[in-house]
C-alpha cells in the first residue's frame, strides 16, 4: 500500500461518511449557535470544514479562526480581523468598514499602494498599535460590526476552532481576563445573532474550563451537538476504502481483525494511524499479521507519540494533586477486565490528595470521562478506548 495521511483534516473526497452529524449542524444553525463537543481525534476539525463548504456552496460567507495558541483577547481579536481579510471576497469591504473604528489603521492604508502581504503586516501593525488590556471589547466589538456589515445576505458565519484550549489558555494567564471575555463573547453572540451565527468548538472539557475561568455561563446558550467515532459500519468501510484506494486485496475478515484490535468506539484517528502502519507491509497480509502490527507498531515505538499526548495532558489540564490522583485511577482501572470499582478509586483519590469530599471525587471522574478517558459503567470504572487501555497498560502500570 501506499501511505495513508494521518493528521490533516479531511477534506473533499477524504472526508468520510459524516453526512448525518453534518446535516444536523447545518440544520441547527438556522436557529442556534452551535458548540460541538467531542474529544481529540474525532474529527471535529474536518467536520467543521464540511459545514463550512455547504454553507459556502449556499452563497454564504464563512470566516474560520483556530485560537489555540491565543492567549490574550487583544490576540483573539487580531486573529479574528485576520480570518476575514485573509477572505478575498471580504477584504476590501471589511477594511473599509474598519477605517473608522481603526483611525491611525485607515491612514496606513489610504498610504499604501503594496502587496497584498505588505497590506497586511501594516494591517496587523496597526490592530496592535491601537488596542490594549483597556479596550479590547469594544474594539473587538468594533471588528464582529465590521463583519456583519460586509455581506447581503446574513447570517455570516463564524467557525471558530479549539476555543476550549484558548480560553484556558487565558485562565492560567488571568482568570479574570478569562472570565471577561467568555461573558464578552456570549454578548456578542446574543446581540448580533440576526447577522452572525457561531460554529465553536474544542477539545478539552468545555464545561470544566468555563467553571474554572469561573464563568458557567459562559456557553450555556450555544446548542451542542456531539461528535462520536464511527459506528462498526462506517468503519468497516472507511478500512475497506483505504485498502481500494491503494489497489490492495480487502476481506471481511481483515477489517474485522483491524476493528477487533483497535476496538470500541471506532475513533478514526487511530484507525487511519492503524491503517498508516499497516500500509507500510509488503504483500497480502493475514489476520495474524494484522495481531502483530498492532503489538509491535501500533502499541511499540512507532505509535508512542500517537498516545504520550494522553499521558502529558493530564499534567497541563488539571490541576496540582488531581494529576496524581487522575494517573493513580487510570493506572489501577486499566489493569482488570471489569474495570476498577469506585469504592477503590475513592480510596486512590483520597490518598492522593487527602480530601475526602466525594462530590470532588466524582468532578474528577466525570473530568476523566468527558476527556475521553474512561466511561462511568455502573459501580465500575472503564477506558473508553480498547486501543488506550492497551498502550497504557504496557508503559505507566
Amino acid at each position: 500500500m501506499k501511505m495513508l495521511q494521518v493528521g490533516g483534516i479531511a477534506t473533499g473526497k477524504d472526508f468520510f461518511d459524516r453526512e448525518k452529524e453534518v446535516e444536523e449542524i447545518v440544520e441547527s444553525l438556522g436557529k442556534d449557535n452551535v458548540l460541538l463537543v467531542a474529544p481529540r481525534r474525532y474529527g471535529k476539525t474536518s467536520v467543521m470544514k464540511e459545514v463550512e463548504r455547504k454553507l459556502i456552496d449556499r452563497g454564504y460567507l464563512c470566516l474560520h479562526l483556530d485560537v489555540m495558541g491565543v492567549y490574550n483577547p487583544k490576540k483573539f481579536v487580531v486573529a479574528l480581523a485576520n480570518a476575514a481579510f485573509d477572505v478575498p471576497e471580504m477584504r476590501e469591504s471589511f477594511l473599509e468598514k474598519l477605517k473608522t473604528a481603526f483611525v491611525h489603521f485607515g491612514e496606513r492604508l489610504q498610504e499604501l499602494e503594496i502587496s497584498v502581504s505588505g497590506v497586511k503586516a501594516k494591517f496587523n501593525e496597526g490592530l496592535r498599535e491601537e488596542m490594549s488590556d483597556e479596550n479590547w471589547d469594544y474594539k473587538g466589538r468594533d471588528v464582529f460590526n465590521a463583519l456583519s456589515d460586509i455581506s447581503d445576505k446574513k447570517p455570516i458565519f463564524v467557525v471558530i476552532d479549539e476555543l476550549s484550549e484558548c480560553i484556558n489558555n487565558m485562565k492560567n494567564s488571568d482568570e479574570e481576563t478569562a472570565r471577561k471575555f467568555l461573558q464578552w463573547l456570549r454578548s456578542i453572540r446574543q446581540t448580533m445573532f440576526e447577522d452572525l451565527r457561531f460554529i465553536v468548538g474544542g477539545s478539552m472539557c468545555f464545561d470544566r474550563v468555563v467553571e474554572n475561568a469561573g464563568s458557567p455561563s459562559g456557553i450555556n446558550d450555544l446548542k451542542r451537538i456531539y461528535i462520536g467515532g464511527f459506528s462498526e459500519g462506517e468503519a468497516l468501510k472507511f478500512i475497506k476504502k483505504a485498502f481500494e484506494d491503494n489497489k490492495e486485496k480487502y476481506s471481511e475478515e481483515i477489517g474485522q481483525k483491524i476493528l477487533k484490535c483497535v476496538g470500541e468506539p471506532y475513533i478514526p484517528y487511530f484507525i487511519a494511524v492503524f491503517l498508516s502502519m499497516i500500509s507500510r507491509e509488503v504483500g497480502e497480509l493475514s489476520e495474524r499479521d494484522i495481531e502483530e502490527i498492532y503489538s509491535s507498531k501500533l502499541l511499540g515505538a512507532y505509535g508512542r507519540g500517537h498516545f504520550d499526548y494522553y499521558w502529558q495532558r493530564l499534567k497541563i489540564y488539571y490541576n496540582g494533586v488531581l494529576v496524581k490522583a487522575a494517573r493513580d485511577i487510570l493506572r489501577e482501572s486499566c489493569l482488570p477486565e471489569e474495570g476498577l470499582s469506585k469504592v477503590l478509586a475513592f480510596d486512590l483519590f483520597q490518598r492522593a490528595t487527602q480530601i475526602e469530599d466525594e462530590d470532588k471525587f466524582m468532578d474528577l471522574l466525570h473530568d476523566l470521562e468527558n476527556d475521553f478517558y474512561i466511561k462511568l459503567d455502573g459501580k465500575n470504572i472503564r477506558f473508553q478506548s480498547k486501543v488506550l487501555r492497551d498502550w497504557w497498560r504496557l508503559y505507566h502500570v
